[in-house]
Parts: C-alpha cells; sequence; structure tokens
C-alpha cells in the first residue's frame, strides 16, 4: 500500500512539552543533562486512502454505507412485476374459472405498467448497485412483456392484419418465443453460479418457453393434436416459475 510520509518540521522538543505532541503544540528545544540539544525528526505515515481524504478531498464526507443501504433492494420489485404478469397468464393456460388464452387481453395494461415498466425500473436501479445479471435479466423481460403486450393489444390490430389462425402470425410468435428459450438458456447457465432458487426458477421458465413455442408451431400448422393438453402443461409450468419466485 502507497504511504506518504508527511514530515514536520524539524524542531527540538523540550521534556516539559513532550505528552503535547500528539496535539500538535509544543515542539521546543530538549535538552540533556549535559546541555547539549537533542534534536529529532518526526514524521507521520499516511495510506493512499488518508492522504486523498485529508488534502484531495478537503472537507468531504465519507459516504455512509454502500449503495444498496442507501437505495434499497431493487430484486423485490423487478420479481414482483414478472410475477403479477406470469402468473394471471398461467391460470388463464390451465383454464382455471373457466378461463381460456382469449382472456390474455385483459392482461395488456399489466403487461405495459407492471411487466414492462416495473422490470425497466428495477434494471435501472440493479444497474446502478452494479448488480449486471440482474439488471440485464430485468431490462430484456421487461422488454418481452411490453412486445407481448403490443401483439396482443386489440388496438394495434396485429392478430386481425394477419390473420389469428395464419402461419404469418403463428409462425412468427412460434419463433419468437424459440429464441426467448435460447436467451433464457443462457440465464440458466449464468444463475448456477447464483442460487437454487433463481436456477429452478429460470429451468421451469424454460420448459414453459418451449411449450408455448410448441403451440404456435401446432397453430401455424393448423394441427389441434394435444394442444389442450400443451397449453395446461405450458400454464403449469409457468406457474411453477411463479412459486419459485415467490
Amino acid at each position: 500500500m502507497a504511504t506518504h510520509e508527511m514530515p514536520l518540521s524539524e524542531k527540538t522538543i523540550s521534556a516539559h512539552d513532550a505528552p503535547d505532541l500528539e496535539s500538535g503544540h509544543g515542539l521546543n528545544l530538549l535538552d540533556s543533562e549535559g546541555g547539549a540539544s537533542l534534536r529529532r525528526q518526526i514524521s507521520v505515515q499516511l495510506t493512499a486512502e488518508q492522504f486523498e481524504r485529508l488534502y484531495l478531498q478537503p472537507g468531504g464526507q465519507k459516504a455512509k454505507g454502500d449503495l444498496a443501504k442507501r437505495f434499497g433492494n431493487p430484486t423485490p420489485l423487478g420479481l414482483a412485476s414478472f410475477l403479477l404478469c406470469l402468473t394471471p397468464f398461467s391460470c388463464y393456460l390451465m383454464g382455471w374459472i373457466g378461463t381460456t388464452t382469449a382472456a390474455a387481453p385483459t392482461l395488456v395494461g399489466a403487461m405495459y405498467f407492471m411487466g414492462g415498466l416495473g422490470l425497466t425500473v428495477a434494471g435501472i436501479l440493479e444497474w446502478v448497485l452494479g448488480n449486471t445479471f440482474s439488471s440485464v435479466v430485468f431490462f430484456t423481460f421487461g422488454s418481452f412483456w411490453l412486445s407481448f403486450g403490443f401483439l396482443l393489444q386489440p388496438m394495434q390490430g396485429v392478430a386481425t392484419d394477419l390473420g389469428a389462425t395464419s402461419v404469418e402470425y403463428n409462425g412468427g410468435i412460434a419463433l419468437y418465443l424459440i429464441w426467448w428459450a435460447c436467451l433464457n438458456g443462457i440465464y440458466l447457465i449464468a444463475s448456477l453460479r447464483t442460487n437454487v432458487v433463481f436456477v429452478a426458477l429460470f429451468a421451469f421458465l424454460e420448459v414453459d418457453f418451449w411449450l408455448l413455442a410448441t403451440v404456435y408451431i401446432k397453430l401455424a400448422k393448423a394441427s389441434a393434436n394435444h394442444l389442450p393438453g400443451l397449453l395446461k402443461a405450458a400454464g403449469a409450468f409457468g406457474f411453477l416459475t411463479t412459486v419459485c419466485g415467490e
């Protein structure tokens, strides 16, 4: 560690004033019994941090605590925003309370403001704290919910223009979900260094993406074989993902 010597002026020190050295006073002539003066040079060792604080940042105050303690932990916000979109969507897929996938447009508002806005804000805060992995995950999934909400928004007319049963519409969504499954697979591998909860979350979500992609591939090919079962399975794995997040 780099140190800086700050030599005090070479002065004689009297026995009378010796105790006042730490206060910076009393640097006088120190005579021996024989009358000879004893001269001594005193130096103080400062670390680089102390030198910077004393001379390069005069009057500055040290930050209290780390950023997480000052700003709070944004991870719960990101998880809550993600789960409040995925949980009801999974329930629709499983057909709870008699619902079907036709109820998905009711989630457009949640996808925009909870999934999109909430995850984006959480991603920004994670970036400020220096948590790169969490920041990237929240940013990308915030974009996912925004884009998925855009597809389901009736005012956009995407399904109407292309045709809800067309190869272009369903095949395009299938390819989109496949590449999301690939990205989520990368997150799954990266999460192996975190904890078992995140590993399980990304693992269940990986299966969910592939099941949903399979559903849209079958719709693109106008094949209804095993379609209800695939939808329920996708909803079940989505629900397991939310359980891990909670």
